[in-house]
């Protein structure tokens, strides 16, 4: 796993000044895409005085944690009881089980340069274990690196993330699926006065743990290029142009395509307390083998941020963008998704915490399944919906937590319809 981490990173340094040039994410949850600009994660345009003074400054500051010498070191650990009605996520054969799950790690920080670079890096191992079906028994195991260079002429980010799961969050799986994931993103950042460059990059391989599965093994390469401007010192307007290539290898060659799409962007700050951007354009997916459907329509993303008060934050992100199938033979399926958080302090150290997901996933052709004596494309409804409270004791390391969870999906397949219930209550801390 290391000899992969060092090749990609060193790769994807190669591209990156190469190529001054995305598309949307396969089967693996991609990371979200960094093109926030200044008012969300990245830094947009530096062109300024005010960052010139303070380029040489720490870019964050120490919380709490483990300092050795000049590294920073925060473990966590958390342990949660779970109880969940329909652990198979079978409306027909509905199991249901207790399952203890304990999730631990560590994150660390160093920082270059006096602070003005950062260099990063974690670990996290994720273990559940079922009362009644043990075969369901599985660890997750994650690790990140990444590297932050802040220039004044440019700024350059990188952060690589291995996988090896069976999680089914982001997925169209209702089953677990082996199998390991290593996604790599950079972003590279170049102002000119009011204007500025982003060149933004993906790299993704995904490989399948089971025989049977290895056919949808792929390589998954995005590219964007955007040109933006700042209109005010609050909003920046973006054009993007992105490339996906999409490689699954000899066996399945017939599945390879490519994408191409061009989008335009707004961002920035409406007040001091709302952040937001929006996005439309359209992409134009062709796969080498004439009789996979192709995808020429619309995509959109977008995201608004409000801090309501110092006690209350809420977050509404959606967006609109095809995705690579595994499912009877199709090629993708178009993911329509918003999501909504909010985040309410009710009492001194006590949190009300909720999320609200909607998903309307279209597939690219017809298939298998007959209704009303015909073939169906099918077409999706899934949703999620959860509250919880998480309590901190005075010191803020330690924390008690309860959530309540709701998922279900309806197909117009009349096969694939589920529902599942999960209540979870625990404890984590972070030292």
């Amino acid at each position: 796993m290391k000899h992969m981490m060092n090749n990609k990173l060193a790769g994807f340094f190669a591209v990156v000044f190469s190529v001054v040039l995305v598309s949307s994410p396969v089967f693996a949850e991609l990371p979200p895409l960094k093109s926030e600009g200044k008012f969300f994660e990245s830094k947009g345009t530096k062109a300024e005085e005010a960052y010139e003074e303070k380029a040489g400054a720490p870019v964050y500051e120490y919380g709490k944690g483990i300092q050795l010498g000049p590294a920073h070191f925060k473990p966590f650990i958390q342990y949660d009881r779970i109880w969940d009605n329909n652990i198979f996520r079978d409306e027909n054969g509905r199991k249901e089980d207790w399952i203890n799950h304990l999730n631990t790690g560590v994150v660390g920080e160093l920082p270059l340069g006096g602070g003005q670079h950062l260099l990063s890096g974690g670990y996290a191992a994720d273990y559940e274990w079922f009362e009644r079906f043990d075969s369901q028994d599985h660890g997750d195991h994650t690790v990140d690196a990444g590297l932050n260079l802040n220039f004044v002429p440019f700024s350059l980010g990188i952060d690589e993330n291995f996988k090896r799961t069976v999680d089914r969050s982001g997925t169209e799986f209702t089953q677990r699926v082996p199998r390991n994931e290593n996604a790599v993103r950079g972003l590279l950042e170049v102002p000119f006065a009011q204007f500025f460059l982003e060149t933004e990059v993906y790299d993704l391989d995904v490989d399948y743990r089971l025989p049977e599965d290895e056919i949808f093994n792929h390589h998954d390469f995005t590219i964007f290029q955007r040109v933006g401007f700042d209109l005010s010192p609050r909003t920046q307007i973006l054009g993007e142009y992105g490339y996906k290539n999409i490689s699954y290898g000899e066996s399945t060659v017939d599945r390879d395509g490519d994408a191409n799409q061009v989008a335009l962007g707004l961002r920035g700050a409406l007040t001091e307390l709302v952040t937001y951007q929006i996005w439309g354009g359209a992409q134009f997916r062709i796969y080498n083998d004439s009789t996979r459907p192709d995808y020429h329509g619309p995509i959109a993303r977008g995201a608004i941020d409000y801090a309501i008060s110092p006690t209350a934050t809420i977050g509404l992100k959606g967006d609109r963008n095809p995705q690579e199938s595994t499912f009877d033979g199709q090629s993708f399926y178009v993911r329509n998704r918003l999501e909504l958080n909010w985040k309410q302090q009710v009492a001194e150290r006590l949190y009300l915490k909720s999320r609200e997901i909607f998903q309307y996933n279209e597939y690219s052709r017809e298939n298998s399944f007959i209704r009303d004596n015909e073939q169906v494309t099918r077409k999706d409804a899934v949703w999620e919906t959860g509250v919880g409270l998480e309590y901190f004791m005075p010191n803020e390391l330690v924390s008690f937590f309860g959530e309540y969870k709701y998922r279900a999906r309806e197909s117009n397949t009349g096969l694939l319809d589920y529902d599942d219930q999960t209540v979870n209550f625990g404890v984590k801390a972070t030292f």
